[in-house]
């Protein structure tokens, strides 16, 4: 498989850029404003973080279209302040104490299998417990995997956008349209 040419694989950056940033944008923004609707400081703080990770993103793609390899720089804080505030989250939900208001939230049908399956509650405790905790693991791995790998890509792009840049643009110039007249066509 030949490489592609730095050209290419910078413009699939900013399409990936653009991608993860309103992908962050659009779930954090929301989960933020239920957050601070339920009064949520911690997971909203959280979410708000994200959310501005993804403008900073963008902010890089913009200094790339622009023709600066510093928003390459850009790109990869965004992804490590996003993996920072998700591991911290992780953290979080794997120390948290259970919420003993969750078995009532369940139907009546589900608690009755619990105890049945559980006799002991400190039992069906632990188990809540190594589920809330599984999720933490999975979630910070997940996170290692995706905005980690998308930092390691940003930064191996690095070469590639300082040979494009290090091409100055071809801009072609004539004579401005008479008025009344057509541009002429390429």
């Amino acid at each position: 498989m030949s490489a592609s040419s730095p050209e290419r694989r910078l413009q699939r950056v900013q399409h990936i850029a653009l991608f993860d940033a309103v992908s962050l944008i659009v779930v954090a923004a929301p989960a933020a404003a239920i957050a601070l609707c339920t009064r949520e400081w911690f997971v909203a703080t959280i979410c708000i973080g994200v959310a501005l990770c993804g403008a900073l993103e963008l902010a890089g793609r913009r200094r790339l279209q622009r023709r600066a390899a510093n928003g390459l720089g850009w790109l990869c804080a965004a992804q490590l302040c996003c993996l920072g505030f998700i591991l911290f989250y992780a953290w979080h939900l794997a120390h948290q104490k259970l919420d003993h208001h969750i078995l009532a939230l369940l139907p009546s049908f589900t608690r009755e299998q619990l105890a049945e399956l559980f006799p002991d509650p400190a039992l069906l405790e632990d188990f809540f417990l190594g589920i809330q905790r599984l999720t933490a693991a999975i979630l910070a791995l997940v996170s290692l995997l995706c905005q980690g790998g998308l930092a390691f890509y940003y930064l191996r792009t690095r070469p590639a956008a300082h040979a494009v840049f290090a091409v100055p643009p071809v801009i072609e110039s004539g004579p401005p349209p008479l008025p009344g007249q057509p541009p002429p066509l390429p």
